[in-house]
């Protein structure tokens, strides 16, 4: 294969954009990535890799999300496995999964001297790249080492969807004709087929986040996590959290005195800066990382903790899941729905169509306009349980359908297992 070099355009860019990139690399080794984050994001760090080891399945999972979008095909996968992150939260959900066939390392980022390092170091036969990530100089760099690469479980955001006909139209059109699409949907399928992948190119196999996890114990805890009954905020991003308590706080008087609003944000690191800001409103909270004894009179909990979420799930009375008050596009719906919670979320959930009306259509869920809403009705389903159950089981009804997604991911791939 000859290298399919990207766009001068985005040769250009890259490069104009290079400083930007160093210093926020930089930033983000000292904030929470550490020296290994900083050596391999550039293509180093590796350590002594013994190259003529058999060739290895890698799989690039940028963050949380698409670490949890892809570890039931993981945790299928018995053969050594190279996993890559661009996040460090990412890296750390990763490593609690204590997979012993994974070895873990960052994504480099898009230079073209680092993703050639990338590639000298780790004996790759292929690459299977979750939902969204196109990087064309890591493309490139792949097809010119004969290393094939599939896109799985594909999905295309909003704002890279209308890019068929904008600056970087002819960059994603040239990444994308080194690739194989394996879509979500027939709609997501449409949008690789609009950016420039041939039809050839593209199969539609379903959502991959209907995908059943491997460990049944992640969906009930036998110790309660809390004394005290609660309703759940999670995966939420900054002013959600806000929005929220203050409504919580002002319509308080209407629930149990005894009944907590726990906050699982999305990124843990944030859960500090959470607490100041609703100190700065006159609310306070508690940090589970820092007490796990609550105070008779707090209303609201900071679980700022990782592999805690389907826990909190399985025992609270209702949950919001969050990016959906904002332009975010929300988060997976089907976590709370297997672990029969009530769930409420914002009207931003673009990210999640499909899950979303399945759920409508079940009667499986309720969209709120407003943090009021999302309140109110976490306070009537703490105040009204039973009435609420029929809701948690046909949310949990419709999760459980396609849970064998899986499997026809394995028979599309082909892997060793």
């Amino acid at each position: 294969m000859s290298q399919n070099k990207p766009t001068r355009r985005y040769r250009v860019l890259v490069i104009v954009l290079c400083p930007l990139l160093i210093i926020y690399t930089v930033w983000r080794s000292l904030k929470d990535g550490g020296k290994r984050y900083f050596w391999q994001r550039f293509g180093l760090g590796y350590g002594n890799t013994n190259t003529t080891q058999p060739p290895t399945l890698w799989i690039h999972a940028a963050s949380v999300g698409e670490v949890f979008t892809v570890l039931p095909l993981i945790q299928r996968i018995k053969q050594p496995l190279l996993v890559t992150t661009m996040s460090p939260t990412g890296a750390l959900v990763l490593k609690q999964q204590q997979l012993a066939h994974v070895k873990h390392v960052f994504l480099p980022l898009d230079f073209p001297g680092a993703c050639k390092r990338f590639f000298k170091h780790m004996n790759i036969s292929e690459g299977w790249i979750v939902e969204t990530e196109i990087w064309p100089w890591l493309y490139s760099t792949a097809y010119a080492q004969s290393v094939p690469l599939t896109i799985i479980n594909a999905r295309l955001s909003k704002r890279t969807s209308e890019q068929s006909n904008g600056l970087l139209a002819s960059t994603y059109a040239s990444a994308l004709a080194t690739v194989n699409i394996l879509a979500r949907s027939a709609q997501d399928a449409t949008g690789f087929a609009n950016l420039g992948a041939s039809a050839s190119q593209i199969s539609v196999v379903g959502d991959l986040k209907y995908a059943k996890p491997d460990a049944e114990s992640t969906l009930s805890v036998r110790e309660p996590l809390l004394a005290r009954r609660y309703v759940l905020a999670a995966s939420t991003h900054d002013n959600e959290e806000i929005q929220l308590a203050l409504q919580w706080s002002q319509q308080f008087a209407t629930v149990d005195q005894d009944a907590l609003l726990v906050i699982v944000p999305r990124h843990p690191e944030r859960g500090a800066a959470i607490v100041r800001d609703l100190a700065d409103a006159g609310i306070d909270a508690v940090l589970r990382s820092q007490t796990s004894a609550i105070p008779a009179n707090s209303k609201i909990y900071i679980a700022d903790t990782l592999g805690e979420l389907q826990a909190w799930y399985s025992q609270a009375n209702a949950c919001f899941v969050g990016g959906s008050l904002i332009t975010r596009g929300g988060h997976n719906m089907l976590e709370p729905a297997r672990a029969s919670c009530p769930i409420v979320v914002g009207h931003h959930t673009f990210n999640f169509n499909d899950i979303v009306d399945s759920l409508i259509a079940a009667q499986a869920i309720v969209i709120a306009k407003n943090a009021q809403e999302v309140v109110s009705f976490l306070i009537e389903a703490l105040n009204n349980e039973e009435a609420y159950r029929p809701m948690a089981l046909r949310a949990h009804e419709r999760a459980v359908r396609f849970e064998s997604i899986v499997d026809t991911y394995l028979e599309q791939l082909q892997p060793d297992i």
